[in-house]
């Protein structure tokens, strides 16, 4: 198989740079991604950056090598109250909770003429949680949601929650680079660890744990692609 993965940050990649053999390094851009072979599959991996138009640009760079499976890891905050710092979300879904053209009569967090969700590989996410049963991590399953702005705000996470109830956790890359594998008809799964709860204090949650968050949904990635 080929397999694409896409991680926003250092903390999110770093990982994968320490634990894959570095086959050949690209350069396009502001970008640089790495092939790698891990357990007879061919990697492509790269850091996107953060936000929706860097994941967007890193998703379609890696669309043309046609991979078979793109899978994004990182970080996220919390929206559902039982998860804790250190849980797993595997997708089911993805959705823009920062898009509104709800006067023209699309759903919340619908980009016009596109899906309001993006639904991930159930084949993959089936497989995966199966996997992550093996492990010490309490994993979910469910609704992640993407937007250009890192929740730390009580009031900003409640609308969220009103707005979106299925909601397990937010970040701000997975529905663009969900949105571009479904223009590209290339199976998605999105693979989070959670850092901070999104309210208050999230961006000192998130300072302390980031880097434990990018190694867990990182380690998990290649645990999971061992097994496949």
């Amino acid at each position: 198989m080929k397999i694409a993965i896409i991680a926003a940050m250092q903390a999110e990649i770093t990982y994968y740079r320490k634990h894959l053999m570095i086959e050949k390094e690209h350069h396009l851009a502001h970008l640089t991604w790495w092939e790698a072979t891990f357990k007879g599959h061919q990697i492509i991996f790269v850091e996107s950056g953060i936000g929706k138009v860097n994941a967007a640009i890193a998703a379609t760079v890696l669309a043309q090598e046609t991979p078979d499976l793109l899978i994004n890891s990182g970080s996220a905050g919390a929206v559902n109250p039982e998860l804790s710092v250190g849980d797993i979300v595997i997708s089911d879904a993805t959705r823009y909770h920062d898009a509104d053209a709800q006067a023209f009569g699309y759903e919340p967090g619908q980009i016009p003429q596109m899906p309001a969700e993006y639904p991930t590989s159930q084949q993959w996410s089936q497989a995966i949680e199966k996997v992550f049963q093996s492990h010490d991590y309490t994993v979910h399953s469910g609704l992640v949601l993407t937007g250009d702005s890192f929740i730390a705000d009580n009031r900003v996470l409640a609308q969220i929650k009103a707005d979106f109830p299925r909601a397990q956790c937010t970040e701000m890359e997975g529905a663009a680079i969900a949105q571009v594998a479904y223009q590209f008809n290339i199976p998605c799964l999105i693979i989070r660890a959670i850092s901070d709860t999104a309210s208050q204090d999230a961006n000192i949650l998130f300072d302390e744990f980031i880097d434990q968050a990018g190694k867990n949904s990182a380690k998990l990635t290649l645990d999971f692609i061992s097994q496949i």
